[in-house]
């Protein structure tokens, strides 16, 4: 049995992911997709001494569902595939995966 704060942190991130999840993540060769926080903002970046306007696609899911060295890994959110770039666990339960268009 987890320790009780494990377990409080497992119950409060299932909450969380209920509430905030706005799509459907599905990893190459998983047989279900996973709720997950996508984010799409806007950035700025230099190339070459200009500034280029981007976006830097995100997801957060639980990190539970990353599979094991995800960085790589394709996987589809909103009918448009994506390349894990990094992988960042937090330690409580979370992982933001960078992505780039594939």
């Amino acid at each position: 049995m987890p320790a009780p704060f494990a377990a409080l942190e497992a119950r409060t991130n299932a909450a969380a992911l209920k509430r905030l999840a706005n799509v459907e993540v599905t990893f190459a060769g998983a047989a279900e997709p996973v709720s997950g926080i996508f984010d799409n903002a806007y950035a700025l970046g230099e190339v070459g001494g200009a500034q280029m306007a981007s976006t830097s696609p995100i997801v957060a899911v639980a990190t539970s569902n990353v599979p094991a060295n995800p960085v790589g890994t394709l996987l589809a959110i909103n009918a448009l595939n994506y390349r894990i770039t990094q992988d960042q666990p937090d330690g409580t339960g979370w992982t933001l995966l960078e992505l780039e268009v594939a």
